[in-house]
């Protein structure tokens, strides 16, 4: 099955939000757990991966926030925030 770019996009939009949540969830369960070693690294492996998924959206779609390190391609194209489309317009 053949995904449409917008459907590619959000997929992956999803992935990164998932991981997000993951990571939040286990850092509020380790602020109240903190001797909890395997939820201690859940929470590192949980870290990379959703750092990763980021990394793979945003070299392919731009940049997701203003902390976010603009990839060789935003660089290319010129990325200002300023311009359209916005992530929400494409």
């Amino acid at each position: 099955m053949n995904l449409s770019a917008f459907e590619a996009e959000r997929e992956m939009m999803l992935l990164v939000q998932e991981a997000d949540f993951v990571v939040v969830e286990l850092t509020l369960y380790t602020d109240t757990h903190p001797d909890d070693e395997e939820a201690l690294e859940q929470w590192r492996e949980s870290i990379k991966k959703a750092a990763e998924i980021r990394r793979k959206y945003e070299k392919r779609y731009g940049p997701l926030s203003l902390y976010s390190i603009p990839s060789e391609e935003a660089l290319e194209m010129g990325w200002r925030w300023n311009q359209a489309p916005w992530p929400w317009q494409r």
